[in-house]
This record gives structure tokens, C-alpha cells and sequence, in this order.
């Protein structure tokens, strides 16, 4: 039975929003949608006090709107006053604008509260996106891991079998499982491709480390552990060893033609002729497993030309933080990573999420302030820098980090544009209701004698 991997030190993230998401993937059977399904449902639940801060925004607007012409009045008369100005101006906001604090304070909680689900989110989305590229590439690690060590297994260290490989074309691997139950095993085989004969076999394993003795420097014996890492790096030495043409195994020869346009002979050596058949076992798994959307091919990248959909080393790295890597990691993911990123990758999208997430942000802010019924809507404060920071903030965050968020961004946008009809009407109704309970309270005042 496979042991649990030594490689995996990087646990999945937990928190509200990742259980949620995960909830709701294993409802839609789709990342991508249980995120958008997420968005959906967060938005209709912030719609009320959406339109509750739209509200009072738009009162305080038309407050300062009502304002202004007396402002600028006592602006002038009183320019060469700072004391006298400031008390003027007290006076009209304390005249005009007497629960201006409860509204600014109800205000900024509305926007302490969205910036925590952003930013929330943001984290969960990006620590999820690093734990899916780390898990990703150590499923293929191990679809190749097996395959080098069964190769390893068959040849008896490159001594026995050679010439199998000798028609490396027709070989292939496979993973299977036999049994039921508690009983099953899952193998990796060897297998011919034109009559499907088996010619190998071991159980699949996410484990190969190994305990052996050792003298230490003072002189005791010792039992070390040899990690998975230290043990296939030890059989991707002696299939590619760094002398290839004095240390490397034929096992078989083609006829090339060369840059004088002579027919020569080329030997092809053990680790090319078992490349053939693990690069193909291992892209297999690579597109069964890669999680793309529409024309976006890694989901967990930006939506970018100017990214690979397929990780070199070093940005591997970076993504998933050099804590999570083990020694020896850079040869066993160029052993097979380098071949399917020349294979399989390709520009991983065409600025088409940046540029969506900035036109519906601009779509919801113009929204938000056009005229309606031949009326302006007030200008607000900082309206106008808003209007166009906004909408770039939006549109660096889809270009530098994953395309997962960029996608709850556009989503989140779209949703809130095609609410605004619904919350202006609500908005409506309910300040003519107000005015009306407004006009009942108004007292009529007698001024007939009484006797």
C-alpha cells in the first residue's frame, strides 16, 4: 500500500472562504464556477447594505450640493477671516448637517467591511492557487517517479533488459488497480503497445525513501534516512549521467543527416529511449488533471501572454515559496517539466481578464452617477479620482495575481452594475415614503385667538 508522501510539507489552506469554495466545488464538480456561484451568493447578500450606504451617500451629496452656494457665499465674505470663516462654516453644517457623523461612521464601516472580504479572499484565493501548483506538479512527480523506478527496477540498474528499449516507441506505462475494496493495489506496468504484453510491474508508491546504516564521524554506526529526493536523484544520475557518451547506455542507433547533408549514425542512449514513453505516461496525467477555463489555460495564473501555462523551475519556485522545496528538487522538475512545458505549454491568455475587470468597473461607476429622470446625480467626494483609480486597481490585481481572482472581480462588477437599476428604484420609493411620513409630522400651527 502507498505510504503517504514525504514530499507534500505543503498542507492545503483552510479558512471560511477556501471551506466555502470547496463546499462548492464539490457541488459543481468546477473551480472556476464554484467561485463565481461564491460571488453570486456574497453580492445578493451585500446588495441591502449596499443600497443602504448608496443611500445615505447620496443624501450626504445632495446635503453638500444644498450647502455649497452658502459656503462659497461666506468663503468670500469672510477669505481675509479664517476665525470668523470656520465659525460660519460650523454653523451652516451644524444647521444643514446635524447626522453627518452617523452617516460618514456607517460609511466607513461599509468600507471596512468590503475591504475585509477583498482582501480576505484575495489571501485564500492565492494561498489555494499556490497549494494547487505545488499538489498539481507533485501528482506528475509521481507518475514519473514510478516510472523511473520501475524502469530502474527492470534493467537492474541499467544491466539487464536493454534491449527492450531498443523499440522505446512502442513502449508505454500505465497505472491499474486490482483488487476491491480493502484489498486493492494500484500498480504502475510496463506494457508494449502492439500486443499490450506486460513486461513489468510494481506497486505505485508516493514514497521512496530508504533506511540504510551508516559510520558516522565518530565512529558508531548509525541508521540515516535517505528521502525520496536523495533516492531519485541518485537513478536520474545513472540514466543521464554528465558524460553521456562515455558513462551512457545505447541501446540504439538512427540514421541522421547532418549539416553537410551526410547520412550519419547517432546513438540513442538508455535516457532518451525511456524519456519517450514517461514524457507521454506523464502528459497524460498533465492533461487529465490541468485546470483551465475558456481560453485561459491555467487557471491559477494570470490571464497574461506574457506568462507560460507551464511553470519553469525558477518560477515554480516563487509560486509555491522555496520553504516548500526539498533538495535536489530542480533536477527531478527539469527531468520531465521542462518536456511538457515545451510540449503542452503555451501563452496562458490574452489580457482579456484585466481588461474586463477594468471596463466593469468603469461600467459600475458610470452606472452609478449618470443622470436619471433629467436629473444629475450629486457629485461625491473624490468621485471623479475614484471613478478612474478604481477601475486600474482592479485591472493590476487580474494582471499579477491569479486568473481565479480576476474572475470574482469581473464577476463581482457585472453583478453590482445590473443591481444599480433595482437599488436606485428602492432608493426612490424609499425616500418618497420618507418625505411623505416627513410632510404627516409637520404640526399646523393655529394662530386664531383664543378666549
Amino acid at each position: 500500500m502507498a505510504i503517504l508522501s514525504t514530499l507534500l510539507s505543503m498542507s492545503e489552506p483552510s479558512g471560511m472562504w477556501v471551506s466555502i469554495i470547496r463546499a462548492f466545488e464539490g457541488f459543481t464538480n468546477n473551480y472556476v464556477l464554484a467561485v463565481i456561484l461564491l460571488t453570486v451568493i456574497i453580492r445578493l447578500i451585500w446588495a441591502p447594505i449596499d443600497t443602504l450606504n448608496r443611500r445615505i451617500s447620496l443624501k450626504m451629496s445632495e446635503q453638500q450640493a444644498k450647502m455649497k452656494p452658502e459656503l462659497d457665499r461666506i468663503n468670500k465674505k469672510y477669505a481675509n477671516d479664517p476665525r470668523m470663516l470656520k465659525q460660519k462654516q460650523n454653523e451652516i453644517y451644524q444647521k444643514n448637517n446635524s447626522k453627518s457623523m452617523g452617516s460618514c461612521a456607517f460609511m466607513f464601516l461599509f468600507l471596512a467591511l468590503n475591504l475585509v472580504v477583498f482582501f480576505t479572499l484575495f489571501s485564500g484565493l492565492n494561498a489555494m492557487a499556490s497549494y494547487k501548483i505545488y499538489s498539481s506538479y507533485e501528482e506528475l512527480k509521481f507518475d514519473y517517479a514510478n516510472s523511473l523506478v520501475l524502469a530502474n527496477q527492470y534493467t537492474n540498474s541499467l544491466t539487464e533488459n536493454l534491449e527492450t528499449f531498443e523499440d522505446y516507441e512502442n513502449l508505454y506505462f500505465k497505472r491499474f488497480t486490482e483488487g476491491e475494496g480493502e484489498s486493492a493495489v494500484e500498480y504502475i506496468g510496463l506494457f508494449k503497445k502492439d500486443n499490450d504484453e506486460e513486461l513489468a510491474r510494481k506497486e505505485f508508491l508516493k514514497d521512496f525513501s530508504s533506511k540504510r546504516t551508516t559510520v558516522n564521524e565518530a565512529g558508531e554506526t548509525v541508521e540515516v534516512t535517505d528521502s525520496t529526493n536523495v533516492n531519485l536523484t541518485k537513478i536520474l544520475k545513472l540514466f543521464y549521467p554528465e558524460n553521456l557518451e562515455e558513462d551512457g547506455k545505447v541501446v540504439a542507433t538512427k540514421v541522421v543527416t547532418n549539416e553537410n547533408g551526410e547520412e550519419v549514425t547517432e546513438n540513442i542512449y538508455f535516457g532518451q529511449a525511456f524519456k519517450v514513453p514517461a514524457i507521454n505516461f506523464v502528459s497524460e496525467k498533465y492533461q487529465e488533471t490541468k485546470e483551465s477555463f475558456l481560453w485561459i489555460a491555467n487557471i491559477w495564473i494570470a490571464d497574461s501572454p506574457f506568462e507560460n501555462s507551464v511553470f519553469s523551475y525558477d518560477t515554480f519556485k516563487g509560486r509555491v515559496g522555496s520553504g516548500n522545496i526539498e533538495e535536489g528538487e530542480e533536477l527531478i522538475y527539469n527531468s520531465f517539466m521542462s518536456e511538457i512545458r515545451e510540449n503542452e505549454g503555451r501563452v496562458n491568455g490574452y489580457l482579456i481578464l484585466p481588461l474586463l475587470c477594468i471596463l466593469s468597473s468603469f461600467l459600475s461607476m458610470w452606472l452609478s452617477t449618470r443622470k436619471k429622470k433629467g436629473q444629475e446625480v450629486p457629485a461625491q467626494a473624490g468621485g471623479k479620482f475614484m471613478k478612474f483609480i478604481m477601475p486600474i486597481i482592479f485591472g493590476i490585481f487580474a494582471l499579477f495575481y491569479n486568473s481565479v481572482f480576476a474572475i470574482y472581480m469581473f464577476v463581482s462588477q457585472i453583478i453590482s452594475a445590473l443591481l444599480i437599476p433595482l437599488q436606485n428604484l428602492i432608493i426612490s420609493k424609499w425616500n418618497d415614503r420618507t418625505k411623505k411620513k416627513e410632510e404627516a409630522k409637520v404640526e399646523v400651527v393655529d394662530y386664531s385667538r383664543k378666549f
